[in-house]
């Protein structure tokens, strides 16, 4: 029992470092929100600047928080790609799989819906933002395999649905599906 357990947690780090290994050189990881974190997104915000490393709000999936948010700087804090993602109990050739979530950042504005009452407007083409990631993956060579699975009904842009922040958003509805891999590698296109 201990060690199905012990090899369990050793899995999930490999898995969890090879996540990290692929978007590393690429992404920051993100600050958990603090009062000095608070402090230095707000003098960002006010200076028009970047801050590599600024917080994220919180999404949940499988009633948690995400284990842990990248981002992308583009120029000043009002202007980023979030990238969420979560573990999950389900495992592919002993890795564990993960569930991620990606958004674009455009601008900022005043909401009663959260606690410090401001957010990010994200840019409505949803997917754009989640081809923008494979597009990253894709230049690293860091792609074993890759392929697009249905998701949400597709929504155009003509009637798009809105986010928890009243946002309006697109899809095409498919989900990308990415294993990728610790080394250099051409990818295989899954259908």
């Amino acid at each position: 029992m201990l060690q199905s357990i012990v090899a369990n947690r050793q899995a999930e780090y490999n898995s969890f470092s090879r996540v990290i290994g692929v978007f590393a050189a690429r992404w920051d990881q993100t600050e958990i929100i603090t009062l000095g974190s608070c402090w230095r997104t707000i003098k960002s915000f006010l200076l028009g600047s970047e801050y590599r490393y600024s917080p994220v709000s919180a999404l949940y999936l499988f009633s948690r928080p995400q284990d842990f948010a990248l981002q992308r700087v583009r120029g000043s804090i009002n202007e980023r790609l979030h990238l969420r993602l979560w573990g999950t109990s389900l495992r592919l050739a002993g890795q564990t799989v993960w569930v991620g979530q990606v958004s674009r950042d455009i601008g900022v504005r005043f909401t009663w819906r959260t606690w410090n009452l401001t957010t990010h407007r994200i840019d409505s083409d949803v997917d754009e933002a989640r081809d923008y990631v494979l597009e990253d993956l894709f230049e690293v060579g860091r792609i074993e395999a890759v392929g697009y699975v249905g998701g949400l009904e597709a929504c155009p842009k003509n009637t798009p649905r809105f986010n928890l922040t009243g946002d309006p958003y697109y899809t095409d509805g498919r989900r990308a599906v990415v294993i990728v891999s610790e080394v250099r590698t051409v990818p295989k296109f899954i259908g």
